[in-house]
C-alpha cells in the first residue's frame, strides 16, 4: 500500500529545497510581460488584441523550465528504479509528482497572470477566462511536460522542449480563443468544455505513457 502523504510530503521538500525549480519560472513569467510594452508597443489597443496569446505563450515557455525537475531528482539518486523494483502503483506515484509540479510551476504564475490587466491592458472581461483557461489547460500541459521529461531522461536539454511544444499547441489555441471570445461577447464554455475533455481523456494515457517511458531507461 502506497503511503501518498509520505510521497506528497518529500515531493514538497524537494521542491522548497530547490528554490529555483518553482522561482524561475515565475520569474520567467514577469520579466517577459513585463517587457512586451516596451518591445512590442505600448498602445493600449495594440496589447490589448495581442495580451490572450502573449499570456499563454509565456505561460508555456515557463513550464519548459520546470517540466524535467518532475523526474530528474529521482533519476539521478536512484529512487526511480527502486520504484520500478518495489512493484507499487507506479501510475499513481507519477501523478502524485505531476500534481506538486503543478502546485509549484503553474499556479503562481496563474495567479500573477492577474497583472496582465495593467500589463498588458487586457480588458477586465478576459480575466474571468483566463484564469478558468489557465487552471483547466495548464495540468495538461504538465501532464505533457512529464511525458516529455520522462522520455528524455539523460539525454540533451532539447529533447523534453521538442516533444512537449507540439503536444501543447491544442492547449493554447483553446486557451486564447477562450479568452478572445469573451472580449467579443461570444461564449467560451465549448473551448472550457473542449480543455476539459482533452484533460479528462489525456491523463490516464500519458500517466501509462510516462511510467512506460521510465522503464525503458532501466530495461
Amino acid at each position: 500500500m502506497i503511503d501518498f502523504t509520505k510521497i506528497l510530503k518529500k515531493e514538497f521538500l524537494i521542491y522548497s529545497r530547490k528554490s529555483s525549480s518553482f522561482i524561475s519560472p515565475v520569474v520567467f513569467f514577469l520579466i517577459s510581460i513585463s517587457l512586451y510594452p516596451i518591445g512590442i508597443s505600448n498602445d493600449p489597443d495594440i496589447l490589448k488584441n495581442l495580451a490572450p496569446g502573449l499570456i499563454w505563450i509565456t505561460i508555456l515557455l515557463s513550464t519548459l523550465i520546470s517540466f524535467q525537475n518532475i523526474f530528474s531528482e529521482d533519476y539521478e539518486d536512484g529512487s526511480i528504479e527502486l520504484l520500478l523494483a518495489s512493484g507499487q502503483n507506479l501510475s499513481l506515484i507519477v501523478l502524485t509528482k505531476i500534481f506538486v509540479n503543478w502546485i509549484f510551476s503553474c499556479l503562481p504564475i496563474i495567479i500573477l497572470s492577474v497583472f496582465s490587466v495593467f500589463l498588458l491592458y487586457l480588458p477586465t472581461e478576459g480575466l474571468k477566462p483566463l484564469i478558468i483557461s489557465l487552471l483547466i489547460g495548464t495540468p495538461t500541459i504538465c501532464l505533457f511536460g512529464a511525458l516529455a521529461g520522462a522520455l528524455s531522461l539523460g539525454k540533451n536539454s532539447i529533447t523534453g522542449p521538442a516533444l512537449m511544444l507540439p503536444l501543447s499547441l491544442p492547449v493554447l489555441i483553446l486557451g486564447t480563443q477562450a479568452i478572445n471570445y469573451s472580449l467579443n461577447d461570444i461564449s467560451f464554455s465549448s473551448n472550457i468544455l473542449l480543455l476539459t475533455a482533452i484533460l479528462v481523456f489525456l491523463l490516464p494515457i500519458i500517466l501509462f505513457a510516462s511510467v512506460g517511458a521510465l522503464k525503458l531507461h532501466f530495461n
